[in-house]
C-alpha cells in the first residue's frame, strides 16, 4: 500500500517516455515518507517527495491519462491518492463538504525501473562542488522546458532554476517537494553578449554620466 499527495504523481506522471523502461513512474518509501521518479527517456527527470506520505511497498506502475487527471491538484481542495494492489482511490477533501472518492485501475509494469539514482548522484556531487567559474552553459529543446515549467508551476508560484556549466538545468519550487531535471541537448560555450547590448549598456552608462 501507498499513500501519498496526489498532485506529486499527476507531475511526476507527465514525464514519462513511450517505450519501456521509462514509461513507467516509480513509487517507493523513502526517508519516513513516499518518493516518486518519472524519466523521459534521460530527457527530463522528475523526482517528487511527499514526507507525509506512507508506503511499505515499492511499486512501478504506467500512470494512465484518467489516473493523472483524477490526481491534478485543485486550488478549492486537497487531494490524495491510495494504491493498493490494482486499484488506486483518489479522494478530494473539500473544506467545506464531504468528501469524494474515485477509484481507478492501476497497471504495473513488469520491467524494472531504470537506474536514475546513479545519475543523480552524479548531479548532486557536482551541485556540491559549487564551482566559482561556469565554462560551458546547456542548450535546452524548447518543448522540455515548457513542460518542465507547467508542471512544476502545479505545487508552486514561484521557480528557482539552476544549472551548472553543461549540465542537467534543475526547476525547484518553494514547497520543495517536486524537482525537474531538463538536460541539455549539447554542451556549448557559453555564447558572447550580442555587441547591441553591449552598446545599449554602453549608452545608458553615458546617459548616467552626463546627468551626474
Amino acid at each position: 500500500m501507498l499513500q501519498f499527495n496526489s498532485a506529486l504523481l499527476a507531475a511526476v506522471g507527465s514525464f514519462t517516455g513511450k517505450y519501456a523502461p521509462y514509461q513507467a513512474v516509480l513509487i517507493q518509501p523513502h526517508a519516513g515518507g513516499v518518493l516518486l521518479a518519472g524519466s523521459d527517456e534521460g530527457k527530463v527527470t522528475a523526482l517528487a517527495f511527499d514526507r507525509d506520505g506512507r508506503g511499505d511497498e515499492t511499486a512501478t506502475i504506467i500512470p494512465s491519462t484518467e489516473l493523472l487527471k483524477a490526481c491534478s491538484g485543485i486550488k478549492t481542495a486537497e487531494r490524495g491518492v491510495v494504491i493498493d494492489g490494482n486499484s488506486a482511490v483518489v479522494t478530494t477533501y473539500y473544506k467545506t463538504s464531504s468528501s469524494k472518492g474515485k477509484e481507478l485501475p492501476v497497471h504495473r509494469s513488469i520491467t524494472p525501473f531504470p537506474p536514475i539514482d546513479q545519475a543523480i548522484a552524479a548531479c548532486l556531487d557536482r551541485w556540491g562542488a559549487a564551482p566559482s567559474l561556469t565554462e560551458t552553459a546547456g542548450r535546452y529543446k524548447v518543448a522540455y522546458l515548457e513542460r518542465a515549467i507547467k508542471n512544476a508551476g502545479l505545487l508552486s508560484d514561484s521557480l528557482v532554476l539552476s544549472a551548472f556549466d553543461g549540465g542537467p538545468l534543475r526547476l525547484q519550487g518553494e514547497s520543495i517537494e517536486l524537482c525537474i531535471l531538463v538536460m541539455p541537448q549539447t554542451a556549448e560555450p557559453i555564447p558572447a553578449v550580442p555587441d547591441w547590448l553591449q552598446t545599449f549598456s554602453s549608452q545608458a552608462a553615458c546617459h548616467i554620466t552626463q546627468s551626474g
